[in-house]
């Protein structure tokens, strides 16, 4: 991956606005599904079973969409996918039928399990390695976002077109999506692919977030799904779109008040603050009659929200090493899949029997649960797990994280023209040169080139790649007609065919020693006799820098 200081970078905001699109996208539809099947005489439970088939394919897919994105291109992986999720709402108006719908929710079930995980995972790659538990929670934000405004967006549009314009609109939105993440261009190595074993698929560091946030998921699914039909019970039809307003509001305020305690680490005292006011919220709509309360439950609701949803998902991408981002956002996911899916399905149960005022204020039941699960056991294991990385990132894993994953090679067939060509293109020094099937054969280096023009008139110019402009325009003959060599002189002739590597799980220490020993300024990084990465002396040097005033801001 390209290196990066900034968090607000061109890749991370493409990222950004494709995931906002992509969720605002998929809420949209909740609201027009239930109308769109009406109109086609599809009534009563076949309704709820065209709405349940998308979570239950999402939940079983989930877990295989971790082992598609840690072991084939991530980016590559989303392209494919977020497409396939594009053709799913013009499927809506080609398939009218009910047993197409649910066809169609559960194609939509499977491509959305791997986007909803890939996009949380990309970001995570894009952002700078200091920041990248402060990035993912403002990211974390399209999720919140997309799903309070989705619904709004579907009720207005549905209030203006018919449901296929309305499914045409939508499509529209996810088309915006596809083409801003196909401006990213984010570039992977090579990865060594693992046999696909299911126990592989759940990560398991994971899991205590995931069962955390799924309790607190419910009243979420519960308000979603179930607002509208509450309105009209209580005659505030016309409040609901403004609720949904609010909802975005709260999540925005929650974002720009909070996001400087989330940056210093007091993320206790954000995880009781927000559930206390989503405790108090939803047990407020026992007695909500009115539109203003109905208004200030959504900015409130909205609030609490705003901050849990990033501050659980910086929790498991910021104690997550790289290559297993992807496999843990899928674990972790499956708590919005699965919280939802209890939550919408609870408020179903007992609408008829307690009411959905009632209804609503007994989920708040699920905060008290989710809370005592925090205090008890995930703020301690988050602690235990932030602390480990840290540690483990000064000694065995220094290399997963400081590497330069963004790996220029070039063929074996290369000749030093090429290597120029190559060198000027990418603003580089040196590239390792590999065969075909990826294997590292030797090193070439701008030192290595000059060494090769040098003549035995001119004294020895240092290795260094400012100085091989001055040695092209030494007037010698000789010179000259080494120039004219250069593109029948294979790369790999005058490289170093010494194959200097370090393999993946090399020690700091080994690192050290290999950079300060060979007098070289890069190694390529081998995994299973690939390059995974490229190490060089200003990668340590700027890690080095950075432990060092982390210690010194601490004591």
């Amino acid at each position: 991956m390209e290196t990066t200081t900034k968090i607000w970078n061109k890749k991370f905001i493409l990222l950004f606005i494709t995931n906002l699109l992509m969720m605002a996208a998929f809420y949209a539809s909740i609201p027009i599904i239930p109308i769109y099947c009406q109109q086609h005489g599809i009534t009563g439970m076949k309704v709820g079973i065209v709405l349940t088939a998308m979570s239950i394919a999402t939940i079983i897919f989930r877990p295989i969409a971790g082992y598609l994105l840690d072991n084939f291109n991530r980016y590559h992986v989303y392209l494919l996918f977020l497409g396939l999720f594009c053709l799913a709402f013009p499927s809506f108006i080609l398939f009218p039928t009910f047993g197409a719908l649910v066809l169609v929710r559960l194609y939509m079930g499977i491509v959305y399990s791997v986007c909803g995980s890939a996009t949380m995972t990309l970001a995570g790659d894009v952002l700078p390695r200091a920041n990248i538990t402060a990035g993912i929670s403002r990211f974390a934000l399209t999720i919140s976002i997309g799903m309070a405004f989705g619904p709004y967006i579907g009720i207005q549009v549905q209030n203006y077109v018919n449901s296929k314009t309305a499914f045409l609109i939508i499509f529209a939105m996810t088309v915006v999506a596809f083409i801003c993440v196909c401006a990213c261009q984010i570039k992977y190595p090579k990865v060594t692919r693992q046999k696909f074993a299911f126990k592989d698929t759940i990560h398991k560091p994971a899991l205590p977030f995931m069962l955390n946030m799924m309790f607190l998921m419910v009243p979420f699914g519960a308000v979603i799904a179930y607002s509208s039909l509450f309105a009209q019970e209580m005659n505030l039809t016309a409040t609901i779109p403004y609720f949904y307003i609010c909802l975005v509001l709260g999540m925005l305020l929650s974002k720009f008040s909070t996001q400087k305690m989330i940056d210093n680490g007091r993320h206790r005292s954000l995880v009781y603050l927000s559930l206390a006011l989503l405790m108090l919220t939803m047990a407020s709509y026992a007695f909500l009659t009115t539109s203003v309360h109905l208004l200030v439950a959504g900015f409130l609701f909205g609030l609490g929200y705003g901050i849990l949803q990033p501050l659980f998902q910086s929790f498991v991408t910021g104690t997550t090493p790289a290559p297993k981002r992807g496999v843990a956002n899928a674990t972790y996911m499956l708590s919005y899949d699965i919280g939802i899916g209890i939550g919408s399905f609870l408020m179903g149960s007992i609408q008829t029997s307690l009411g959905l005022a009632n209804g609503f204020a007994l989920t708040a039941i699920s905060f008290v649960i989710g809370g005592i699960i925090y205090a008890v056991y995930v703020d301690r294991y988050y602690l235990k797990l932030k602390n480990q990385l840290g540690s483990t990132t000064t000694t065995d894993h220094v290399l997963q994280t400081q590497m330069e994953r963004n790996v220029y090679t070039l063929p074996e067939t290369a000749n030093i023209q090429d290597a120029l060509i190559y060198f000027s293109n990418h603003h580089i020094s040196g590239a390792p040169i590999v065969d075909a099937a990826g294997h590292p054969l030797g090193f070439i280096s701008d030192g290595d080139i000059l060494r090769y023009l040098r003549t035995s008139e001119y004294p020895e110019v240092a290795p260094d790649g400012t100085d091989l402009f001055t040695a092209l325009w030494q007037a010698d003959a000789d010179f000259n007609q080494k120039l004219t060599t250069l593109t029948s002189i294979s790369a790999l002739e005058i490289s170093t065919r010494q194959s200097i590597t370090i393999d993946a799980n090399s020690s700091f220490e080994s690192v050290c020693k290999l950079l300060s020993s060979v007098k070289i300024k890069k190694v390529p990084v081998v995994a299973n006799q690939q390059i995974v990465g490229i190490i060089t002396r200003s990668n340590i040097t700027d890690y080095l820098t950075q432990r060092y005033l982390k210690n010194a801001t601490t004591v």
